[in-house]
C-alpha cells in the first residue's frame, strides 16, 4: 500500500483517531511527531515586569503562539494547536486560590487552612469570573480570530476533584483529612467534581461554538465531547481509599464525555492500574512512566495488560527507536506514537512516518 501523505491533513488525522479511540486502525496509527527549527525562534520579546504579567499577556501569548505554529513542519496526526494556559491549578482557582508564576509553570496559594474549613469550601460555589477564568476566555477568543481556521485552539489543562482539593489544602493534609474526616473530605471532593463538570460543560460549548474539535495538551481529535481524565493525588493513597473516595469523582468527572484518555502518571500509579482499567467508559490510556524509567519498550507488559482491558493506548516513546520496539511488539491496533525527542529535519521525520506505514500491514 502507497504510504499517505506525510504532511497533516485535518481528515485523514480525525479518522485515525477516531479508529484509534476503537482500538481500530484506517491505516496505519496516528503517530505525534516534531521536528527541529534550522534557527531559533525569533518568539515575541517579552518587555513585562513580572511573570505574572508576561503569562496573563494575552495577545503576547497568542503571539508565541502562533510563532512556534506558523515556524514548525506540521506532518503526521500532530495537530497543531494552541492550549490557552495559566497553568495545571486553574480549577483551583475556582475556589479563590491564587496562582504564583514561575518561568514554566504555576503554582496555587493553599485556601483551606484547616479540616474545618472543608464546610467553607462545600459552600462555596465556583468562581467562573475570576482574572483567570476571563484570561483564559480572552485567550480562546483571541486565538480564534488569528488564527482564521489555520490552527485549533485546545481545550485548557483540567484537574479533578482530589487535585483540586490537594492544591486549595495541600496534598499531605488532605491524607490526613481523609483519616480524620472522611465524609467531610467526600462531600468536599464531589462538590470539587461538580465544580469540574461545569469548567469542561462550559469550555466545550465556548470551543465548539467556535468550531474547534475536541483536542487538548494530549492532541487528540474528536468532533464531540472528550478528555483526558486524570488524578495525581491518587499515588499517595491504598487501593482501599481509592475505590471507595477517588473512584466515585472521576466517574462523575467522566460522564459527559464521548471519548477519553486517562492520563496514569508515574511508576506510584500503577498500583491503581486494574482500579483505572475498570472505569466505565474509558477508551485509552496515556501512560507517562517519567524521567529515569523509560525507554518505553520496557513497559510492554503494562501496555499489553491494557490493550487486553479493550483500552487503546498513546506510547510516549523516547525516540523514534523507541517506538518501532513497541510497534513491532505490540502491533500497529490500539497504539498511537507519540515521539517526544524531536526529528533533526523533515526527512527523518517522513522517514519514520513511512517505517510506520510499513509495518503496519
Amino acid at each position: 500500500m502507497k504510504p499517505p501523505a506525510h504532511r497533516f491533513i485535518p481528515e485523514v488525522a480525525r479518522a485515525r483517531y477516531e479508529a484509534w479511540w476503537r482500538c481500530a486502525r484506517v491505516d496505519r496509527p496516528p503517530v505525534s511527531l516534531w521536528v527541529k527549527t534550522p534557527h531559533p525562534l525569533r518568539a515575541p520579546r517579552s518587555t513585562h515586569a513580572t511573570l505574572r504579567e508576561r503569562w496573563l499577556d494575552v495577545e503576547y501569548q497568542v503571539d508565541c503562539a502562533l510563532t512556534g505554529l506558523e515556524t514548525n513542519p506540521i506532518l503526521g496526526d500532530t495537530a497543531p494547536s494552541y492550549l490557552p494556559n495559566v497553568g495545571p491549578d486553574l480549577t483551583s482557582t475556582l475556589f479563590g486560590a491564587e496562582l504564583v508564576f514561575g518561568e514554566n509553570t504555576s503554582w496555587c496559594q493553599h485556601t483551606v487552612p484547616e479540616t474545618a474549613d472543608w464546610e467553607r469550601f462545600i459552600a462555596t460555589p465556583p468562581d467562573f469570573d475570576n482574572v483567570y477564568w476571563r484570561t483564559i476566555d480572552a485567550m480562546i477568543t483571541r486565538a480564534a480570530e488569528r488564527f482564521e481556521g489555520r490552527y485549533y485552539v485546545a481545550m485548557p489543562d483540567l484537574h479533578g476533584s482530589f487535585d483540586i482539593l490537594a492544591g486549595v489544602r495541600g496534598p499531605e493534609n488532605v491524607c490526613l483529612d481523609l483519616m480524620d474526616e472522611p465524609e467531610l473530605v467526600r462531600r468536599a471532593s464531589l462538590h470539587a467534581s461538580h465544580a469540574y463538570v461545569e469548567a469542561y460543560r462550559r469550555l466545550y460549548q465556548r470551543l465548539t461554538a467556535l468550531g474547534q474539535p475536541s483536542t487538548t495538551w494530549c492532541s487528540y481529535l474528536h468532533t464531540g465531547p472528550a478528555y483526558i481524565p486524570s488524578c495525581d493525588f491518587w499515588c499517595l493513597v491504598s487501593k482501599e481509599i481509592a475505590q471507595e473516595y477517588v473512584r466515585p469523582t472521576i466517574e462523575l468527572e467522566m460522564a459527559p464525555l464521548e471519548r477519553s484518555i486517562f492520563h496514569l502518571d508515574g511508576p506510584q500509579a500503577l498500583h491503581h492500574l486494574d482500579l483505572m482499567l475498570s472505569l466505565p467508559g474509558l477508551n485509552a490510556v496515556q501512560w507517562v512512566f517519567g524521567s529515569g524509567h523509560g525507554p518505553a519498550a520496557k513497559w510492554i507488559d503494562v501496555y499489553r495488560r491494557c490493550l487486553a482491558a479493550g483500552k487503546a493506548l498513546q506510547i510516549l516513546a523516547d525516540d523514534p527507536a523507541d517506538a518501532l520496539t513497541v510497534l513491532r511488539e505490540l502491533g500497529p491496533d490500539g497504539l498511537w506514537l507519540t515521539i517526544c525527542t524531536p526529528f533533526a529535519n523533515t526527512d527523518e521525520a517522513t522517514d519514520f512516518l513511512d517505517t510506520v506505514h510499513r509495518l503496519s500491514p
